[in-house]
């Protein structure tokens, strides 16, 4: 009777020794948040700045630059336009309201919604192609663990990403190859709901300041020469309040 209960106890904690090391969603995220420097890390970098530069044949086709209070969502957005003119943007990311400017002179209300909208879809898409690893925990994205793959010679842990009715395409979908030891995205492959599909690999990681770690260019697996470049990125401690006015 002893041994049959010590064989029992025994057993059960085999079992719950085996399902402890079943790796979770969880676990992977908390390795991803750990490789990036932490949540509190995040929590912390209140004004990112950061260029999009999109590359084909190894050279940049545009440039747009980002400057974002991230706790009160003012925001500055600067570009170029087809014909060459210098684009600025100054709006509230939650409010969508403000101002634009075409080579400093302000645009009439009817214009200047349009410019906001548009500045708004690429601070969406922009800052998702650099802060991806960093929300899998916002509302309305659902991750689900997939089998690991073996990418390179590098055990990958595998995410995929959908989306609830969050965003402005909602049907995109992502699958993120992370690193099973280091944490990092080293790979994503998508497929958006326009029916567009890519394959980058993650590179060119750097402290952007304050201890926030992330990939600063994405390559084209698809595209010799092709991918996106940030070659701003960076954590600020202070920016002057008028570069969110001026």
């Amino acid at each position: 009777m002893i041994s049959a209960i010590f064989l029992l106890a025994a057993c059960s904690s085999q079992q719950a020794k085996n399902s402890g090391s079943v790796l979770t969603k969880e676990d992977v995220i908390n390795k991803i948040w750990e490789s990036s420097g932490g949540r509190k890390t995040w929590q912390n970098s209140r004004y990112l700045k950061f260029a999009f530069a999109p590359q084909r044949d190894g050279k940049t086709v545009s440039s747009r630059t980002h400057l974002w209070d991230r706790y009160t969502g003012d925001y500055r957005y600067e570009a170029k336009t087809s014909t060459n003119q210098n684009l600025l943007v100054l709006f509230n990311v939650g409010s969508l309201k403000g101002s634009s400017y075409l080579d400093g002179k302000i645009l009439p209300d009817s214009l200047n919604v349009k410019e906001i909208k548009r500045a708004y879809g690429h601070f969406i898409n922009d800052s998702y192609w650099l802060l991806a690893p960093l929300k899998l925990e916002d509302e309305g994205v659902n991750v689900t663990l997939k089998d690991s793959e073996d990418i390179e010679g590098t055990k990958m842990n595998v995410l995929h990403l959908t989306f609830g009715k969050v965003g402005l395409t909602p049907g995109d979908q992502y699958w993120l190859f992370v690193d099973s030891l280091s944490g990092q995205v080293k790979r994503w492959k998508f497929l958006l709901q326009s029916k567009q599909e890519g394959d980058f690999r993650w590179t060119d990681y750097k402290d952007l300041g304050g201890g926030l770690k992330l990939s600063t260019f994405k390559q084209s697996l698809k595209q010799e020469g092709g991918g996106i470049k940030f070659p701003i990125a960076s954590v600020l401690t202070t920016v002057d309040r008028e570069q969110f006015t001026k």
